[in-house]
């Protein structure tokens, strides 16, 4: 009886076209998935920083920051009272700087690059490039 040791090449190429095909059925839901992670995680932090400015517009008068432009993350978390993480990837910023346009926005950069924007003192929520619209 002769033994072999190893495997043919087509059995080879029938392990591989199983896994080919598994991985083909599996990367449109790993893509939706990362899709809904992605704006869960901007949501959660707009949200978060629309619950902190209410809070610092009933303690100050005027939502944060007052009459600039820009704010570091480290300024946010500061002035705020947050604990939002310091993300290479992660861009956040508040505005209000004018009357009308209080708002703050999550930029995502990198190969999936992506914005949202929530406002704060107006009812309607709006968002660009994001799927997260309230």
């Amino acid at each position: 009886m002769l033994k072999r040791k190893g495997y043919t090449l087509l059995e080879m190429l029938v392990v591989l076209l199983i896994i080919s095909i598994l991985a083909a059925l599996a990367w449109p839901k790993y893509v939706a998935i990362k899709e809904k992670t992605l704006n869960r995680e901007a949501k959660a932090i707009l949200l978060l920083i629309r619950a902190a400015e209410k809070d610092y517009r009933m303690q100050y008068g005027y939502y944060y920051p007052h009459l600039t432009f820009e704010t570091s993350l480290s300024n946010i978390n500061r002035d705020l009272k947050l604990s939002l993480p310091q993300s290479a990837n992660w861009s956040i910023r508040v505005d209000s700087s004018t009357l009308n346009s209080e708002f703050a926005t999550a930029t995502r950069s990198g190969a999936d690059s992506r914005y949202w924007i929530i406002y704060f003192s107006a009812d309607t929520t709006s968002c660009f490039n994001g799927a997260y619209c309230s």
